[in-house]
């Protein structure tokens, strides 16, 4: 079960992306995939899978949920979106999901799977030598392959230097220029990619794909109804497409898996709150293309962004911290000493426009 202890805050932030270096004489010519690597990571327009997939399909004309308002008030019963948090990069607060950009001549690992069996169980793939896991318990780490595939692992336990063996409790693999789904790295087996939001698109002001969203738990049942499929056991939730796979079960008054959220706010209604710009940019994104539950644990109800280890794992300056100062936010103290808060709780009313939609078709 794929879930996620610790959800009370999570992990935000971003950054102009021409800021983000690597320290002096360590940039290279990246020949990763689309031309990313260290120092040469996707900018604010990219966005990863397929126009078609459903994490880039605006929600615009999507039936609402007949039992929208019911599921809206068990996820809010719950609390409110959680704080993001920026700086939780190489500690063990981290559980978002660091991506790395594979090069021809990164060290070959050959990848092992310790809980189930894994379709990419004994492959060979290349992983960049500095390439981190995120410190949290779910041990997430992404490497994008130079041929376009996108490999997501959970719990990554060992990873020696120079190649060797990649040890991983569960782990899969989704085309980075595809759809996103049927990973194995996630509750809902979506890719480890699929509606992070990124320094670079918050920093710009523009998310152009749905996010990826976070509860406490989802439903055992398959009363959702449009294809859900049973939970198979275990423990696990029922799921609906574009999830395969179930997260932890609760009150089956929740929503299932996968299912789909949206904000039911117009452009000018959101222009109009009194609200950081960042705040804005988030909501416009839940607006537009909505949001998929993705994975379930902490408290209640959140959304996730990148992991800053992607880019602090090469040495280079965390975007979010980067970001976060460039606003002039101030830093946490104590145990969130050197970390910046985002709060998506206020200045929204959530109850009155958060909605369940019908989810789209498979």
């Amino acid at each position: 079960m794929r879930h996620h202890p610790l959800r009370g805050r999570l992990f935000a932030g971003s950054i102009v992306a021409a800021l983000v270096l690597l320290p002096a004489g360590a940039a290279h010519a990246a020949q990763g995939w689309n031309g990313f690597g260290a120092g040469a990571w996707p900018g604010s327009d990219w966005r990863p899978y397929a126009a078609s997939s459903p994490f880039n399909t605006p929600a615009a004309g999507q039936a609402v949920h007949p039992n929208s308002a019911a599921y809206v008030n068990k996820i809010l019963s719950w609390g409110k979106p959680g704080t993001l948090v920026a700086g939780v990069a190489g500690t063990t607060k981290d559980y978002a999901h660091p991506t790395y950009y594979a090069q021809p001549s990164d060290p070959l690992y050959t990848l092992h799977a310790t809980s189930t069996k894994n379709s990419i169980e004994g492959l060979r793939i290349r992983v960049p030598s500095a390439a981190k896991a995120a410190g949290g318990d779910d041990g997430h780490m992404t490497v994008v392959q130079p041929d376009g595939w996108e490999y997501d692992f959970w719990r990554v336990s060992s990873k020696p230097a120079g190649g060797g063996t990649l040890t991983f409790a569960i782990g899969g693999r989704t085309r980075i220029d595809g759809s996103g789904i049927d990973s194995k790295a996630t509750a809902s087996n979506f890719g480890n990619l699929a509606g992070s939001i990124r320094g670079a698109e918050l920093a710009a002001g523009r998310i152009n794909h749905a996010l990826f969203v976070v509860l406490k738990c989802t439903s055992g049942t398959t009363g959702f109804g449009y294809g859900t499929k049973p939970a198979p056991g275990g423990g696990q939730s029922a799921y609906v497409y574009p999830a395969s796979h179930g997260g932890a079960s609760c009150d089956n008054s929740a929503p299932p898996m996968g299912a789909r959220l949206q904000l039911n706010m117009t452009a000018a209604q959101i222009g109009a709150l009194s609200v950081p710009a960042w705040k804005k940019t988030i909501l416009t994104a839940l607006a537009t293309y909505g949001g998929y539950v993705g994975d379930t644990g902490g408290s209640g109800f959140a959304f996730q962004f990148e992991s800053g280890s992607g880019y602090t794992s090469f040495g280079a300056a965390d975007p979010l911290v980067t970001y976060s100062k460039s606003i002039g936010m101030r830093a946490g103290s104590g145990d969130w000493a050197g970390t910046y808060a985002y709060d998506m709780a206020s200045g929204v009313d959530w109850a009155k426009y958060l909605r369940v939609l019908v989810p789209p078709a498979a």
